[in-house]
């Protein structure tokens, strides 16, 4: 069942909306990445100590299948509203008490009121959009996440080559402030599908007795984990091969960024044109290949870079696809499911975050052979979703 269509021109700013928000609660993740070693070197400690950060968050984004039932129950731009909130108070703690206990809470809660905003986000547009164009609704507002890399990551390196390693947090926790106006100011509070009927346990119980819905989160979390144990250490492992310094890392994040929005735009255009199952299927027979290659032809910059961007194009293509499908499984308990995807999603990270470091050590051929066999396990997981279109 879909809800009334808003205005269409008024859609359009929603989704534009959406857009530079998700670039804002992006940067605060994903800078941690290039700049591993900045962060450790700025807060005196070693990477083992950040890595344990950055793992930690994965765990705290588990916890929002806790928190997004609210927009099946109460509404989806209140839960939006509540992850900024979350997501503005950790950047702003690391503002005012920049040390490493602060950035061990502020990136955990940053994390986690980024993994309440974006699954509710993709629920309303689940609401809004039909199932036809769905695939590239939610594709262009994923630009969020690769314009995070495209421009955020070059201006993070540039603002902290001049006002040093802490200087993006003021920065988020303004553009935070700014998103919970914008937001409330703007998106109306349409109360979704059966809110007067659901329950919290009752969504849950839902997400959790369905086999499509298990074997989706299943899918996410493994292939998440297969792109986080190259995420983790592409940085450290630029600057080690090829001496890549604050300015060269934002660049190439850049780089990355570009090859992450292809990915989405033509992950979610395919999708809705050829099935979604196929698209997944595509993405992740990329994934293999990638992976494979990235130790031989990463001997040289441009092999490395090439390698990375062929990378990343093919994680986003399947996982906007993987978005798609599970955006469709339960239109009743569609943010419990989103937030249950962000919990296996955060699972995945989690795991990747854990392995990375330990095989980084004894060299970055092991990273991609672990890319390749998590990939394999989310092949054969993909296996057990019947996909559901129409709705």
């Amino acid at each position: 069942m879909q809800l009334p269509q808003p205005p269409r021109l008024r859609m359009r700013v929603q989704v534009l909306l959406f857009t530079a928000v998700r670039l804002v609660v992006n940067i605060s993740t994903r800078m941690i990445y290039p700049f591993l070693n900045t962060f450790a070197n700025g807060l005196g400690v070693d990477l083992a100590a950040i890595s344990l950060a950055v793992t930690a968050r994965s765990f705290t984004g588990a916890l929002s299948p806790f928190i997004t039932p609210i927009a099946d129950k109460r509404g989806r731009k209140l839960s939006m509203l509540l992850g900024l909130g979350l997501f503005t108070l950790g950047s702003g703690l690391m503002a005012i008490w920049p040390s490493y206990t602060t950035f061990f809470i502020s990136v955990n809660l940053s994390f986690l009121g980024m993994y309440v905003y974006v699954p509710t986000m993709q629920s309303y547009l689940g609401d809004h959009v039909h199932d036809s164009r769905r695939g590239l609704a939610l594709a262009l507002v994923e630009w969020g996440w690769a314009f995070s890399f495209i421009l955020g990551m070059p201006l993070i390196g540039l603002v902290m080559d001049r006002y040093g390693w802490q200087a993006p947090f003021p920065i988020l926790a303004a553009a935070g402030l700014l998103s919970i106006f914008l937001i409330a100011w703007l998106i109306p509070n349409v109360l979704p599908p059966a809110s007067e009927n659901s329950s919290f346990w009752g969504n849950l119980r839902q997400v959790l007795q369905s086999p499509n819905a298990r074997a989706s989160l299943l899918v996410s979390l493994l292939l998440l984990a297969a792109n986080e144990v190259i995420n983790l250490v592409f940085g450290a492992w630029l600057e080690q091969s090829f001496g890549f310094k604050l300015a060269a890392l934002g660049a190439a994040s850049a780089l990355i960024g570009i090859s992450e929005m292809g990915g989405e735009i033509s992950g979610g255009v395919f999708s809705d044109r050829m099935g979604r199952k196929k698209a997944v299927i595509i993405g992740m027979a990329l994934i293999v290949v990638v992976s494979a290659a990235l130790p031989f032809i990463g001997r040289s910059q441009f092999g490395a870079i090439a390698g990375l961007f062929l990378f990343y194009l093919a994680f986003e293509f399947a996982d906007i696809a993987i978005i798609s499908i599970m955006n469709g499984l339960i239109p009743e308990a569609r943010a419990t499911l989103m937030g249950a995807n962000v919990a296996a999603m955060s699972l995945g990270r989690m795991l990747g975050n854990l392995i990375a470091p330990f095989l980084f050590a004894v060299g970055f051929w092991l990273n991609s052979v672990a890319a390749i066999v998590l990939t394999l396990l989310a092949l054969l997981a993909l296996t057990g979703i019947k996909e559901k279109r129409g709705i």
